[in-house]
């Protein structure tokens, strides 16, 4: 979380207004979210129901004496007390399908909604390789800088560098120099993704085939080559690199 300033959106309103960011650590999970009521016991729903009782001998509270909990108004109100219970979680669940990382029963509307299974992740899936594709989903809306595209092959488990090549000018630019001379593509349409720890796969003699098979071809993993092709600007060429 930082800080900036902006106009004020109503009147009093300090000017310093928070901005919330996704985490840095895709893994860290949601905040606790309940309370005393999103899982209360019997006995503590019955508390609440037992309070509101009326005081004295005839109710088993004489001198302001506690309900004994083994009486039969008690254990009456405790059956009771077990059904409220039971709304208060089952509304509390509710709460929870309000958002991608807290829902356990709705992950088949959300898929609907964002039009999941994602074809760069395949048909077949584990609940949680279900649930990583949502939060993938849903996080790669905007996606267009470096540092996205970084943010997002993270949240996928890939740990990854971008580099932009700076286009070779004449008259600007020094032969040697780090600039690139462009080849098939426009090199400032061009961005590199460095991949680490890929497998290379060499051109062999006897074995390759002059015109089918590359001089090095990497070992890629195909859901991010998917995603990034899916996702990156129309006007770019993305190039994987080890």
């Amino acid at each position: 979380m930082s800080d900036a300033a902006r106009w004020p959106r109503y009147p009093g309103e300090d000017e310093l207004a928070f901005f919330h960011f996704a985490p840095d650590d895709p893994f860290i999970g949601p905040p606790p979210q309940g309370d005393v009521l999103s899982d209360p016991s019997d006995e503590t729903a019955e508390g609440f129901l037992t309070a509101l009782l009326p005081k004295g001998a005839a109710w088993g509270t004489s001198d302001n004496q506690a309900l004994d909990p083994l009486s039969v108004l008690a254990r009456f109100w405790r059956v009771i007390g077990s059904a409220f219970a039971d709304a208060y979680r089952a509304l509390f669940g509710v709460t929870l399908e309000s958002t991608a990382v807290t829902l356990v029963n709705s992950l088949d509307d959300w898929e609907i909604e964002y039009g999941l299974p994602d074809p760069c992740l395949g048909p077949d899936q584990t609940i949680d390789a279900r649930m990583r594709s949502l939060l993938l989903k849903i996080r790669s809306g905007g996606t267009i800088t470096p540092a996205d595209f970084i943010k997002l092959a993270a949240d996928a488990g890939y740990a990854i560098s971008i580099e932009e090549p700076t286009p070779f000018r004449m008259g600007g630019s020094a032969m040697g120099g780090t600039e690139a001379l462009g080849g098939g593509y426009p090199s400032e349409y061009v961005w590199i993704v460095k991949v680490p720890g890929v497998s290379v796969d060499h051109f062999r003699m006897g074995v390759g085939r002059m015109g089918e098979t590359p001089l090095g071809k990497l070992g890629l993993p195909d859901d991010l080559v998917c995603l990034f092709n899916a996702l990156k600007p129309a006007w770019t060429t993305v190039i994987f690199a080890a």
